[in-house]
């Protein structure tokens, strides 16, 4: 479930517009509960997530929203904070006209 697109087509969303639409992700994905998709959540730790959920995560997140992660930037996600900044970055870049 990419997050819902603003007003205009290349603005960004709020963070808060990237977690909603990262819980309904990761609950068609991997079947956890939206309540259990909070920012402080670890996404190996707390939500039982491996390292191949993590790209699959990852490339259903590229192929709904029609953005490009950064590789680098990925490598570093470890909560789901650090997915939604890793997301709602991609979404500046792409508003900016660099992806």
């Amino acid at each position: 479930m990419p997050p819902p697109e603003p007003s205009s087509a290349t603005a960004t969303p709020s963070p808060e517009e990237v977690l909603d639409a990262l819980r309904g992700t990761m609950q068609s994905e991997f079947g956890l509960a939206p309540d259990d998709v909070v920012p402080t959540a670890h996404l190996v730790d707390d939500l039982d997530l491996d390292s191949i959920d993590l790209v699959d995560l990852a490339v259903t997140l590229e192929d709904q929203s029609g953005i490009k992660l950064d590789e680098d930037e990925i490598k570093s996600v470890r909560t789901v904070e650090d997915a939604v900044q890793v997301i709602h970055a991609a979404y500046a870049r792409r508003s900016a006209g660099a992806a």
